[in-house]
């Protein structure tokens, strides 16, 4: 039988450092997350690979989801905070200290602080993120949980979209959610031109191609550059999609050369 695992593929919120493997938390990572890693880290013989969670889902989208075919892209994570994974040329981009797509920090307008090194309250987090599209959709008198988390949001969105579907006001919260959005979406867009964008994570996954079609028409009032917007096909499991694929890349690599 096996004795051991060859490789395992983690996915953790925050900076994983390219150089050197190490994880720095943009928040506030519970230990167990800490101590899982480090036990993980001392099975003999097990490669251990650690990847920002969004990255995962980017890898997952390029190869299995909505951005198959396409060399250039970013996907824009929408669930308790926002993030982003950068395709270019086939490539994931992880930056000099691996914090490519850190985009909760991004001043945007709309906000009542600017965000700092230690915090992203004041950036594109407060605007886009689960607390932010919680008290949006209430004060557009749709249903949001007390939680104010992930899936408080996911249940909000869905409702704006029932609404649509009953003939009921859901567009307005729609509209303005898409605006939000953009704004978020449009900074990344001027700086990458990657043509094309892929709304993931709870939110983007609840709002589907009516909210992705709703940022691409905002985002085309914003920037001279064409980018098409798809809701990604990855589904709830993109992060484990992700790792999945990454394990498996490795695995290939070291027995049979593959690049």
């Amino acid at each position: 039988g096996v004795e051991h695992l060859h490789t395992v593929a983690v996915g953790a919120p925050g900076l994983v450092d390219p150089a050197t493997g190490r994880l720095q938390s943009t928040g506030v990572l519970p230990a167990w997350h800490v101590d899982l890693l480090a036990a993980l880290r001392e099975l003999p013989g097990t490669d251990v690979i650690l990847e920002n969670e969004v990255n995962l889902a980017g890898r997952a989208e390029y190869r299995i989801g909505a951005a198959r075919g396409r060399d250039d892209f970013v996907l824009v994570w929408l669930g308790h905070s926002v993030g982003a994974a950068v395709v270019l040329n086939g490539k994931l981009r992880r930056g000099a200290g691996g914090g490519t797509g850190e985009i909760c920090f991004l001043p945007v307008p709309g906000t009542v602080s600017l965000p700092s090194a230690t915090s992203c309250e004041g950036g594109f987090h407060s605007v886009a993120g689960s607390a932010a599209v919680c008290a949006l959709a209430r004060a557009h008198g749709l249903p949001a949980g007390p939680a104010d988390d992930a899936a408080a949001a996911e249940t909000a969105v869905r409702a704006a979209l029932d609404a649509l579907g009953d003939g009921l006001p859901g567009g307005p919260f729609l509209d303005e959610l898409a605006e939000r959005i953009a704004l978020g979406v449009s900074a990344v867009c001027v700086v990458l031109d990657p043509g094309c964008v892929v709304l993931g994570g709870e939110i983007g996954r609840a709002g589907g191609a009516e909210l992705a079609a709703r940022v691409e028409r905002r985002l085309a009032g914003l920037s001279p550059l064409r980018t098409e917007v798809r809701p990604g096909e990855a589904g709830g499991g993109a992060v484990l999609g992700g790792a999945v694929l990454t394990a498996g890349d490795a695995v290939r690599r070291d027995l049979f050369g593959e690049p």
